[in-house]
Formats: structure tokens, sequence, C-alpha cells
């Protein structure tokens, strides 16, 4: 049975019947799942619910963050040299700095959906991943730092 959701295995709650190797060497040493015995229906059922509340509470979170992050314009400075070549890039971490510094926003490094480091000048849009089901889209703004 799972304690906590894994995956392309399942949620918690659920029960499920994996490999052995996976259960024993994967799953039990991490508390991620449990062995399931008698009764384990009323357990997984208190952990279903459990489980729901958080992601209502998370997803009510970050729906508020998503409404109060709502399209703002981060401004971030890139090292640049002759002819604005870049010196370096613009990561999540520095877009999650600039967030908290311009506009008292904490938003983990992780959320910001960035599939590679932005390298250029210019205006860039960067959805944020605050959770499963919700995405804000923040405008951010690269500028030339001699």
């Amino acid at each position: 049975m799972l304690t906590k959701d894994v995956e392309n295995v399942g949620r918690a709650g659920d029960v499920k019947d994996v490999a052995d190797g996976y259960g024993r060497n994967f799953l039990l040493p991490r508390k991620l799942a449990v062995p399931a015995r008698a009764g384990v229906e009323e357990e997984a059922k208190k952990i279903r619910d459990a489980a729901h509340r958080r992601e209502t509470k998370d997803r009510e979170e970050a729906q508020t963050l998503a409404e109060e992050i709502g399209n703002k314009t981060v401004v971030v400075r890139l090292r640049t040299g002759a002819e604005d070549k870049a010196f370096g890039a613009v990561t999540n971490s520095d877009i999650a700095s600039a967030l908290k510094a311009q506009h008292q926003v904490e938003v983990d490094r992780h959320k910001i959906d960035l599939k590679d480091p932005i390298k250029t000048l210019g205006e860039h849009q960067v959805a944020l991943r605050l959770h499963r089901e919700v995405e804000a889209h923040i405008k951010l703004i690269v500028t030339s730092d001699r």
C-alpha cells in the first residue's frame, strides 16, 4: 500500500502489486509504501482522505499565488560584452531570487518551468508550474549589465 504519491505507480492510499525488488529496495526503504496486511482498507481510506485534503489545500494555495503573480514583470540583468554577447545565462534560481526581490513573492526554483537557461537579451514569457493543475506566467525582461 502506498503511503505517498509515487510517479508512474499510484497515489497515496492505493494498494498496488509491484515487483518484489522494487518494493523491497525502493518503496519500503524510502517509506513510500508499507506491506499490505489485514485491515489495510481502513488505513488506505485514511491515507487517501488525508492526501485529498492536502491536495486540496496545496491547490488552493497555488491558485492564490498564481492570482498574486498574475502576469507580473520581472527584470533580470545579464552580463554582456561587446555586441551584446552574453556571459553566462539567466537560470530558474535567478528568476526566483528576482521575483522575491522585486515583488516579495517567494517561489521555489523547481516550480519555474524553464527548459534551457536564457542567454539572450529581451522579453521572454516564463511559465511557473505552481501545482499539477495550476500554472502562472510572468514576463521576464533580460537587460544588459556591462
